[in-house]
C-alpha cells in the first residue's frame, strides 16, 4: 500500500478511536459529532469516483462512533394507521430506508418477505419510507403483515428529529441493525450490489435473501440471542 494512503487511513483511525473513547451516548448524538469530519473525507472519495475509500470512512464512522450508542425511541407511523414505539418490540429490529421514487432491486422485497417469516419471532423488520403517507401507501403493498412499514416526511412537523438525523445526516438509502434494547449493533449504507440485468428472478431472490440473512443472523448472534436453532428453520 502507498505510504499516503497508509498515513491517511491511520489519521482517520485515530481520530475515529480517540473520539470514540467517551463514555457511551446517543446515536443521535454520535452523529452530530462526528457526521461532520466524516462527511469532509467522504464526500472527497464520493466525488473522485472512489466507492472503495467512501464505504471504509462510512464503515469506520460506523464501527467505531455508531455501534454501540443508543438508538432515538422514535415513535413511528404506520402505513395503515397507529404508530409503532420502537422500545414497545422488544426484540431485535431491522430497519430498511426507501423512498418512493427509488425502485428496489430486483428480488428484494420478495426477499424480505420470506426472511421476515422465517425470523418472525426473532426479528422485527421496519420498512421506512421518506414519504408523505400517500406516496407510500402506493409501494408498501410488496411487503408482508410481519413487516411493519412506515413513512416520515418533511410535511410531518414532528418527524423533525428523525429527519434530521436518518435521513439528512446518514443518507436515505440506510439500513439499520438495534439489539432488543435498541443498541446499534450495525449500520449498512446503501443497497446491495446490483446484479446483471438479465439475472433471473430466482437467482435476484436467493441473492438478496442470502445477503440479508448473513445480516440478519450477525445481527442476533451480537444481540446475545442464539442463532443457532435459526439456520434449522
Amino acid at each position: 500500500m502507498h505510504k499516503k494512503v497508509i498515513i491517511y487511513h491511520l489519521l482517520i483511525i485515530t481520530f475515529f478511536s480517540v473520539s470514540g473513547q467517551e463514555t457511551k451516548k446517543s446515536f443521535p448524538k454520535a452523529v452530530e459529532e462526528n457526521i461532520k469530519f466524516y462527511n469532509v473525507y467522504s464526500n472527497v472519495a464520493y466525488e473522485k469516483g472512489d466507492l472503495e475509500k467512501g464505504n471504509y470512512l462510512f464503515d469506520t464512522l460506523v464501527s467505531s462512533q455508531l455501534a454501540g450508542t443508543k438508538f432515538q425511541d422514535y415513535t413511528l407511523k404506520k402505513i395503515y394507521g397507529g404508530k409503532l414505539k420502537l422500545s414497545l418490540i422488544k426484540k431485535p429490529i431491522v430497519i430498511q430506508t426507501y423512498a418512493a421514487w427509488c425502485i428496489l432491486n430486483k428480488g428484494e422485497a420478495i426477499a424480505l418477505n420470506k426472511l421476515s417469516k422465517k425470523y418472525a419471532k426473532e426479528i422485527q423488520i421496519i420498512v421506512l419510507f421518506w414519504d408523505k403517507k400517500r406516496d407510500a401507501k402506493i409501494v408498501a403493498n410488496q411487503f408482508n403483515g410481519h413487516i411493519e412499514v412506515c413513512y416520515a416526511n418533511e410535511s410531518y412537523g414532528r418527524d423533525e428529529p428523525i429527519l434530521a438525523t436518518m435521513k439528512y445526516a446518514i443518507g436515505y438509502l440506510t439500513s439499520y441493525y438495534l439489539d432488543q434494547h435498541l443498541n446499534v449493533i450495525d449500520i449498512k449504507k446503501g443497497i446491495a450490489s446490483q446484479l446483471p440485468l438479465k439475472t433471473s428472478m430466482k437467482d435476484c431472490v436467493k441473492y438478496n435473501f442470502d445477503t440479508n440473512e448473513k445480516r440478519f443472523l450477525d445481527l442476533l448472534s451480537k444481540s446475545n440471542l442464539s442463532a443457532s436453532t435459526l439456520t434449522k428453520k
